[in-house]
């Protein structure tokens, strides 16, 4: 079960060099340091079936950087294997039971968590930014199923871990957040980022949605049956309504400019740095990362981070990210087309990411779910 070399100088001191290497890296020692695995929920789902060690593990490191002596508290990230994860969400779909056990099973590997091992070691190697947590090391060894990102431990930062506490983020922490995430998202607005392909092989397309159409309808039988209280007949009946139209749908997204979103931007995987003494957004977990249009990424973190005191402003915050996407891009000045491929991508996210998500929590409660999913169908309400 353990792997302790994991944690040795050796294997740090690897990794780092590999990092910098223009620099000459000298680790001298490796202490261990508590921290919060609870907002992982995939490592932690996976890691009970796993024979391997997975999750996050802090680590107060000791090393020489060209000579000079830097005391630097990390985090090592050991990841399960794609497989593994998808073999531990057909178990949960088996628990469900129904037609959802059967059609999970027919299309488990293409729901997107086959490649997450590879992914987000990608992301960090290949496209580093400012708005991603500081890294000091990746391994990647199929041979031993080794996964490993050794990265920043995220101390003295604000809103780490605030799911449950959504009235924590201010008006202005919201907007420091899309301001944030639409730079990102305009870097690789209609373009192909540096990245293997084939990691996102089964990662949502137009006609990735068609082919699993069977699968989005039991997830939605699944939900509306085990959750009445939340899948109403008149909420069930607008994603019922995509369902019946996801050809035409599907179709009229083709005609807007996708991007890179993270596709888990909530408050799980996001806090605030200071640099500078200014307040920056920083986002990790990026396994589930996919091409979408912009807007996805806006309806998950939206419905997240706005409870029912301010769903009322989700107007005013998807018009300023608009304006900032715009400023960047020149490529959003038809308001009601942005507006449209908004509402489009939200049915894309309730079938597939809250579809999955209600799977789980039948299984497995998420305290903080009741909440997304009530502010998710306030969303479509008013759209309709």
């Amino acid at each position: 079960m353990t792997q302790p070399h994991l944690f040795s100088t050796n294997f740090l001191q690897t990794l780092m060099e590999t990092h910098f290497q223009e620099n000459k890296i000298l680790v001298k020692s490796v202490q261990p340091l508590d921290v919060d695995n609870s907002a992982s929920i995939l490592a932690l789902l996976t890691a009970g079936r796993s024979e391997r060690l997975i999750g996050h593990f802090g680590l107060a490191v000791i090393y020489e950087k060209d000579g000079l002596e830097i005391h630097q508290n990390m985090v090592m990230k050991v990841k399960p294997h794609g497989g593994e994860i998808v073999e531990m969400l057909n178990n949960l779909a088996s628990a469900c039971g129904g037609n959802l056990a059967k059609q999970y099973n027919e299309y488990k590997e293409l729901t997107g968590f086959k490649h997450t091992h590879a992914r987000e070691l990608e992301i960090y190697q290949k496209l580093p930014s400012t708005f991603t947590p500081e890294i000091f090391g990746l391994c990647s060894d199929s041979s031993t199923d080794t996964y490993v990102i050794l990265m920043e431990y995220l101390q003295d930062v604000s809103l780490l871990n605030s799911v449950m506490q959504p009235e924590l983020w201010a008006n202005s922490h919201i907007e420091k957040a899309l301001t944030a995430i639409a730079q990102w998202h305009a870097l690789f607005l209609d373009k192909q980022p540096p990245v293997n392909q084939q990691l996102w092989s089964d990662t949502a397309s137009e006609t990735h949605m068609l082919d699993l159409k069977p699968l989005w309808q039991e997830l939605l039988n699944n939900a509306a049956s085990s959750f009445p209280d939340l899948y109403t007949a008149e909420r069930t009946s607008l994603l019922q309504q995509a369902i019946n139209k996801i050809d035409a749908y599907q179709n009229e997204l083709k005609s807007h400019p996708k991007t890179l979103v993270h596709n888990d931007f909530n408050p799980r995987n996001t806090c605030f740095k200071t640099i500078d003494g200014k307040d920056e957004l920083c986002v990790y977990d990026w396994e589930l990362a996919t091409f979408h249009l912009p807007q996805y990424d806006v309806v998950e973190f939206l419905c997240f981070v706005l409870d029912e005191n301010r769903h009322h402003l989700r107007d005013h915050f998807v018009e300023l990210y608009r304006l900032q996407l715009h400023q960047l891009t020149g490529k959003y000045n038809d308001k009601a087309k942005f507006e449209k491929g908004f509402h489009l991508s939200a049915f894309d996210f309730g079938l597939h990411r809250l579809g999955m998500y209600m799977m789980a929590h039948t299984v497995s409660p998420y305290p903080f779910l009741p909440r997304v999913v009530r502010s998710y169908f306030d969303l479509l309400l008013r759209e309709a």
